[in-house]
């Protein structure tokens, strides 16, 4: 039997060839995610603790110990003071220490006087060639004021060399020059923050940023002398304010926190490799199935000549492990070309960090358990089944068996899922709960698996009969081909819809996302330009140089109160942006708003024609206790912060009041649009993040944006955009996640096509003699290659409209569970266009897949066609 196996394995090695590549593909998926993380692992423990590699211990603040006691500065907000550096160096065993600092958010201009965008972080570098551990990759390190190293990957992008010149600068001060004397590879370390580095000696980081005190103490011990004696020693000698760190454990911290990052995306890789392999599973079982159907007489010709039954199961397995076999090995080999796109993928995501091509032991024998398990896996059924043929079968004809029908418990038993699958994602809103969206998902999915032999050849009769009034008998023909075997057309189409309905789903809450945020950006800004800053409020300086532009003629400071006495938020506007904003309207008229004159929304329960007083916080910081919120730190109200200028109050009139965008249980957020002028008076020295401009009357958008340019050249903290580009970068994030998921789900869709493309090809070989007994009363070779193609543009199309309806079902209830924490800013909007591409491309891959099996099906004569068994 064994040698009778492989020899059919080997006459019939064609008809296995797509389900071996599919396979093929996710055992590529599974062990190029493997390869990937062994790589990002092994680079990781070289490079997690680099920074810090010549230290021994490290001094940080302990802030559970409150200002002032056990020797901590009494200043609060202080990290640790200057003046420990001289303590610390004082202590018996110490060879060296030196503090450091680091500053998210300083601005950065390159040598072309372009402003270097991003997260970008300054450093200090220890002066002790001890303690220097920024890695260079040229130059030096800086020695002396006016120098700086800069990370080699934004140089590289920026163009940046040694012996360029560039400018920083940190809230509202002055950018100050630095010439760049070396270039460091911080990919992957403590400080990569995925902006640019930029290294400068403790003087000029203390002279940018103004901070006197220190983030750390980095400690060289004395040969000898062990690094946990030289901790504790240190930390009876500093005051008990502080933690010690060993350096050992430092470099052991970093290394987890790190190899923690890299895991989280390893285990994200393989839940879609797990998707692409469950696909494949699909194709295969369909393929043994259909291959076992069509070894009918065969099977039982062995079972007349004495083959049992168990020697049949065992032949089907053996084949099945030698597929399984084979598609791992290349697999295997596949994977090491996807762990390469992989890392382009976590590089495109914001990581610096290098991988190499690292194939463990461990990957091998998931590759061969992958590929041989599923494979076996998902042929036994179809191989069990296959085997209950009785021996009087060998005198019928294969082709004229009928199709086993489909059990009414697994149809009642999928319908039952669906309906219960649903009422969860309706229900998910309500429950606020997104666990609820996944298991309401899963269930519709496996309702939808077992009730697909009636739903698929339903949707494929409706839509062969929207084809069938364009194309006629050879369309009826095709329909006929595609539901004779409703197993067969669910399990082919149900490989589609995994993929299509997780791409639909992700499509859509993009779309929608991205929708909201627009519709949020088009009620609030009417102004053609922005200036603002995500760190650090933009100076008041800038603002006042902006307002004497004669190029501009509204230059808006967006002040805005969170949080303000009277349970409200109060924000400043202007008339002529408000008549360019998107604004819905409830009652009374936004023309009307002016000085005195203010816009509500419903929520803040006034109406038209009340008065209302807009009251200054208190002066003293103690009565601010009551209306702080203690979950906010940056609640303008939190006593811990320092008071500013008391306003005066203001009584105004509304004048016109906004619907509120939510339609739930929760209210939406009180607010108040009152003039510039008036929110300034009640709330001076607000702090002011977003800056709204426009043209003056005459004058174009782009000597508008020269001029505004010339300005803000200086303040490289600040971003300039256009309001297209302010939209743009708040949906950016929206656009990376989705282009990084379609693009590991493009390999489930691809696998669940091959399935489409194999099934259409052991379909041709099933009816061999039904093709030619129907080319002799007439129909040509044309008629024959339109029927094939609409036969599979028909399975694939009534998948994808499958998947697409789970697709949509899944987004519509995850954004009901989003808007209940946010307002009921989302709404379902589908991407039709999207949508549309997607089915387009189903069904051009469709019919790309039924050029192989048209010109099998023409390729024999047609006599010799009739004669075959």
């Amino acid at each position: 039997m064994l040698r009778l196996t492989l020899r059919s394995l080997r006459a019939h090695a064609s008809r296995l060839l797509l389900s071996s590549l599919a396979i093929v593909l996710g055992v590529g998926f599974v062990t190029g995610t493997l390869i990937f993380s062994d790589g990002l692992t092994a680079a990781t423990e070289q490079r997690a603790g680099l920074l810090d590699r010549f230290v021994d211990v490290e001094l940080t603040r302990d802030f559970d110990v409150p200002a002032g006691e056990a020797g901590a500065p009494d200043v609060d907000g202080q990290v640790l003071p200057a003046t420990l550096v001289d303590a610390v160096r004082q202590v018996d065993g110490v060879a060296a220490a030196e503090g450091t600092f680091s500053w998210y958010g300083v601005g950065l201009l390159g040598p072309d006087d372009q402003s270097i965008p991003g997260l970008n972080n300054l450093v200090t570098v220890p002066a002790d060639p001890q303690l220097a551990g920024l890695p260079l990759a040229a130059g030096r390190l800086p020695q002396r004021p006016g120098e700086a190293v800069l990370d080699a990957r934004t140089a590289a992008r920026r163009d940046v060399t040694i012996g360029d010149q560039v400018q920083a600068a940190v809230t509202d001060r002055q950018p100050q020059p630095y010439q760049v004397v070396g270039l460091v590879d911080v990919a992957g370390t403590g400080v990569d923050s995925g902006g640019a580095l930029l290294g400068l000696v403790d003087a000029d980081a203390r002279q940018l940023t103004g901070r006197t005190d220190l983030d750390r103490v980095l400690v060289v011990a004395e040969p000898g002398v062990g690094q946990a004696e030289l901790a504790e020693r240190l930390r009876s000698a500093v005051g008990g304010y502080v933690t010690t760190r060993t350096g050992e454990q430092l470099r052991a911290a970093a290394l987890d926190f790190t190899v923690g990052n890299g895991e989280q995306f390893t285990r994200l890789l393989l839940a879609f490799a797990a998707i692409a392999v469950f696909v494949a599973a699909f194709v295969i079982a369909n393929t043994f199935t259909i291959l076992l159907a069509q070894r009918t007489r065969e099977t039982a010709l062995l079972r007349l000549v004495g083959a049992t039954r168990a020697q049949l199961f065992r032949a089907g397995v053996v084949e099945a492990a030698v597929v399984g076999a084979i598609g791992a090995v290349w697999g295997l080999l596949l994977g090491v070309v996807a762990a390469a796109g992989l890392r382009q993928l976590y590089a495109e995501l914001g990581s610096g960090m290098p991988s190499g091509t690292v194939v463990s032991p461990r990957t091998v024998v998931v590759a061969l358990v992958c590929g041989v398990g599923v494979t076996v896996g998902a042929a036994l059924l179809p191989a069990w089944r296959g085997t209950a043929v009785p021996p009087v079968a060998a005198l019928t004809d294969a082709a004229l068996t009928v199709a086993r029908p489909v059990g009414r418990v697994r149809l009642g038993a999928g319908l039952l899922l669906i309906v219960v699958g649903v009422l969860g994602l309706v229900a998910a809103g309500r429950l606020e709960d997104l666990l609820v969206v996944v298991v309401g998902g899963i269930l519709t999915f496996v309702g939808l698996v077992l009730a697909s032999p009636l739903i698929v050849p339903a949707v494929t009769r409706l839509l062969g009969r929207l084809t069938g009034w364009a194309a006629g008998p050879t369309a009826r023909l095709a329909v006929a081909n595609a539901v004779r075997n409703p197993r067969r057309a669910a399990a082919t189409a149900m490989a589609l819809v995994i993929g299509i309905g997780l791409v639909t789903s992700f499509s859509v809450g993009a779309h929608s996302v991205k929708r909201a945020v627009e519709r949020e950006v088009d009620a609030r800004i009417g102004a053609a330009f922005l200036v603002e800053s995500d760190l650090d409020p933009v100076p008041p300086e800038l603002i006042t140089r902006l307002r004497d532009l004669p190029e501009l003629g509204v230059v808006l400071g967006g002040a805005e109160v969170y949080g303000a006495p009277g349970g409200f938020d109060v924000a400043a506007g202007h008339p002529d942006l408000l008549a360019k904003a998107e604004l819905t309207v409830a009652d009374g008229d936004v023309r009307d708003f002016g000085p005195g004159r203010v816009i509500v929304n419903e929520a803040t329960g006034f109406a038209v024609g009340d008065r209302i007083r807009l009251e200054p916080f208190p002066a003293d910081p103690a009565d601010l206790a009551d209306s702080a919120d203690p979950a906010d730190p940056a609640d303008p109200a939190d006593p811990a912060e320092p008071a500013g200028p008391v306003g005066r109050a203001r009584d105004v009139v509304v004048v016109a009041v906004l619907a509120d965008p939510r339609g739930g249980d929760q209210p939406a957020t009180g607010r108040v649009l009152a003039a510039e002028e008036d929110v300034t008076a009640v709330y001076p020295g607000i702090d002011t993040w977003l800056v709204q401009l426009d043209p003056a009357t005459g004058v174009g958008a782009e000597a508008a944006r020269e001029a505004v340019e010339s300005i803000v050249v200086s303040y490289p903290f600040v971003t300039f955009v256009d309001r297209a580009a302010y939209a743009e970068a708040r949906t950016s994030t929206v656009d990376t996640v989705l282009r990084f998921v379609l693009a590991l789900l493009a390999l489930a869709i691809l696998i669940s096509l091959l399935g489409l493309a194999n099934t259409l090809t052991l379909s041709v070989v099933e009816r061999t003699r039904e093709n030619a007994l129907l080319r002799a009363v007439g129909l040509t070779r044309g008629q024959l290659r339109r029927m094939l193609a609409t036969e599979a543009v028909l399975t694939a199309v009534s998948g994808t409209a499958c998947g697409i309806a789970i697709g949509v079902a899944g987004a519509a209830s995850a954004l009901a569970v989003l808007n209940s924490a946010e307002d009921d800013i989302f709404r379902l909007d589908l991407p039709w266009t999207q949508l549309g591409v997607v089915v387009a491309v189903a069904a051009v891959a469709a019919l790309v897949a039924s050029v192989l099996p048209a010109r099998r099906a023409l390729r024999q004569p047609v006599v010799e066609s009739l004669a075959a068994d």
